[in-house]
């Protein structure tokens, strides 16, 4: 997993958990280190991010999807930012962004670095107000896209139903995330 994603860790961790010094907690209890800086396009094992969320969880008191699930709502927004120039003008709402832009960057990570394996994410609407994501990861981080999802809908103040119809936790081989706009 690319840095990046440790540092937007880190962001929401300060920002929404008890500051730097919750970080630095959580970072000792999961690597050993109390001082660790993670690069953003340095690429770090899934099992560390998973382990701090799961440290995170832990003292939280909160089962790990919820984490998760709040997490990608904080860096489904950031995602944006950090990455404009995959991003065409006129996205501007949480449909357009979630086809256009979930494919783009994850294309974009493999030609940069082909070992990569992004996950497969794919988005189509079914009708103007239903869209339907499909999402393969050995990762399984379906709880993550889930909160992008409702993170783009709070930035786009757009009210959101998620469902997830099929998941991999359950067996399936990928998720299909039902998002309906009301």
């Amino acid at each position: 997993m690319y840095g990046i994603i440790f540092t937007f860790l880190k962001e929401y961790v300060e920002e929404r958990h008890g500051g730097n010094e919750t970080w630095r907690t959580l970072v000792k209890a999961t690597t050993g280190q109390e001082h660790k800086i993670y690069f953003p396009v340095v690429d770090y094992s899934d099992e560390e991010i998973v382990g701090l969320a799961q440290t995170a969880a832990d003292a939280l008191g909160l089962p790990l999807p919820v984490v998760l699930e709040d997490f990608g709502s904080y860096v489904g927004p950031r995602l944006m930012s950090f990455y404009p120039m995959y991003l065409k003008d006129g996205l501007d709402n949480s449909f357009d962004m979630i086809i256009h832009a979930g494919a783009n960057i994850h294309d974009a990570i493999h030609r940069h670095n082909p070992e990569r394996k992004p996950p497969h994410l794919s988005a189509q609407r079914e009708s103007d107000d239903v869209l339907i994501i499909h999402y393969h990861s050995h990762r399984k981080l379906c709880h993550v896209v889930r909160g992008i999802v409702r993170g783009l809908g709070e930035r786009f103040n757009e009210k959101l139903t998620i469902e997830e119809t099929q998941c991999m936790y359950e067996g399936a081989k990928e998720c299909i995330i039902k998002v309906t706009k009301s």
